[in-house]
């Protein structure tokens, strides 16, 4: 079988440029897989939820996890982060980290109330609406709320609270969280300055 000359430039200029070769992801020596190529390390959704309620829970991915609750940050998103970020290490495979989806979710939910932060599902559900005509937005505001925030309300009605084990339900309210170095104190009137004077 000849190689034609366009076929040889082809890949030299892959080469030069440090663009892979098509199919070079099949070629890794099978002695150096990847993460997510090998057995998970959970297998178990209850064993992977205690492991990630463990992560989140750490003070500094803690203050990291609200402060971009509070930066208008989905929990949707923060969850994905998390438990994408698991997959690549080889904590769990697709499957389990679709399952650990809603889990995940609840925890962050239980933080950021915990916190007193509010929070949103979606990082797009405070975009403010486009700008319309007077009697468009009439005409919206009597046909009442769109099929897809109605979608969105009947999909957050459905989650189950029973999918978070009870040992994490009882980490998190015992869950002690520091106050942001950012609060106002709120000082006490010093009783030495009360009582002179009088």
């Amino acid at each position: 079988m000849a190689v034609s000359e366009k076929a040889i430039e082809f890949l030299g200029n892959s080469l030069n440029t440090g663009k892979a070769i098509p199919g070079q992801s099949l070629t890794n020596s099978p002695d150096q897989p990847y993460k997510w190529e090998q057995p998970p390390e959970f297998v178990n959704s209850k064993e992977a939820s205690l492991y990630i309620f463990e992560t989140i829970t750490v003070p500094e991915t803690t203050s990291n996890l609200l402060l971009s609750v509070v930066n208008g940050v989905g929990v949707i998103d923060l969850a994905s982060i998390i438990l994408y970020s698991g997959f690549l290490e080889g904590k769990w495979n697709p499957d389990l980290m679709a399952l650990l989806m809603e889990p995940t979710m609840y925890m962050i939910m239980a933080l950021a109330e915990k916190a007193e932060i509010e929070y949103v599902l979606d990082s797009g559900e405070n975009e403010q609406p486009k700008e319309m005509s007077p009697e468009k937005e009439i005409n919206m505001l009597k046909g009442g709320i769109s099929e897809l925030d109605n979608m969105k309300k009947k999909a957050t009605q459905q989650i189950n609270e029973k999918v978070i084990p009870q040992e994490v339900k009882e980490m998190i309210e015992t869950t002690e969280l520091s106050p942001s170095l950012l609060e106002k104190v709120k000082s006490k009137p010093s009783s030495s300055l009360l009582g002179k004077g009088e």
